[in-house]
């Protein structure tokens, strides 16, 4: 079973690291150590992250379409905060795109939420319950974000959306995945309604969740590899979620792996949720840097706190 397609999309809106610095005191100097980019993609005023992912969503099917009938399943992955409580973003898509014999349900596991999601479709084609499944990642990171609080590690949170078509054939096979929780650390940050809109709130800053990223994301890869019986010099890239370029640099280095191997993207937005394997696998492939066969892990880490490793194969 493998992942046919994707396609991505950004919303119109656009932040500056100015107008983030005149929000939250913090120098342009400053800001720069986690928004490179200078500015980042953010909702508009009349977007909305299911909107952003229908879009998505329609380009794909429009490059690689398929009877809607033979969508069995439609995942919206992301933080579960869609903007609107008590309904699903993933039922809204399917009726827009006239899909009728899907199931329709959220997967909620924040930044990890759309390998988790891929996942999930990959097993249902691979049991054979659907001939194909789509995949919706979309968030509105950006919009939880409250800059007055100081909270300098969310600055860069970003919107932006994936599609993700999973068939019985494809142009990535999925050969393993593994995702872990680490339930210590579910109320490092947590949601309150301030003023009528949704912010993320930090509660006591424990030490040493910088380091458990560096721990699952490197046991995560090496039980992923175990898996399939490949080793790290049989990677040719490693796609890590774009939260924090230290982390990045810091697990590259920990597995001996030099940073070619892998893609920074900080300098062209900011971090995109769930969106950023995407977007990266993207910019690999524009580059003409995938080879048949070729091994690729993408290692994500969410809220909760979880991590993930999912391993994709050029087909």
């Amino acid at each position: 079973m493998a992942i046919a397609d994707y396609a991505l999309a950004r919303p119109r809106g656009r932040r500056t690291v100015d107008e983030v610095s005149r929000a939250s005191g913090y120098t342009p100097e400053k800001l720069a150590q986690i928004l490179p980019s200078e500015t980042f993609s953010v909702l508009a005023d009349d977007e909305t992250p299911w909107g952003l992912g229908l879009d998505a969503a329609r380009d794909l099917l429009r490059r690689s379409p398929v009877p809607l009938d033979d969508i069995g399943l439609v995942l919206y992955a992301g933080s579960s905060e869609w903007g609107t409580p008590f309904w699903s973003p993933a039922a809204k898509i399917a009726a827009e795109l006239g899909i009728g014999n899907a199931h329709c349900f959220e997967v909620s596991n924040f930044c990890n939420a759309g390998m988790v999601a891929v996942k999930l479709a990959d097993e249902q084609v691979r049991a054979g319950a659907h001939r194909h499944a789509l995949v919706i990642v979309s968030d509105r990171l950006s919009q939880l974000v409250d800059y007055s609080t100081g909270y300098f590690e969310l600055f860069n949170f970003a919107d932006g959306a994936a599609a993700v078509l999973v068939s019985e054939q494809g142009r990535y096979e999925v050969p393993a995945a593994a995702h872990h929780t680490d339930p210590q650390w579910v109320d490092s940050y947590y949601g309150v309604l301030r003023e009528g809109e949704v912010k993320v709130e930090r509660g006591e800053k424990l030490d040493g969740l910088g380091e458990a990223f560096l721990e699952n994301f490197t046991g995560l890869t090496h039980r992923v590899l175990g898996e399939i019986g490949a080793t790290v010099d049989d990677v040719d890239h490693f796609l890590v979620t774009h939260g924090n370029q230290d982390t990045q640099r810091k697990f590259l280095a920990e597995l001996g792996v030099p940073e070619s191997r892998s893609v920074f993207q900080y300098h062209l937005d900011g971090h995109l949720g769930g969106t950023d394997p995407f977007h990266a696998l993207r910019e690999l492939e524009e580059a003409g840097r995938i080879r048949t066969g070729g091994l690729v892990l993408v290692v994500t880490g969410g809220s909760g706190f979880t991590w993930g490793v999912t391993a994709l194969r050029r087909v």
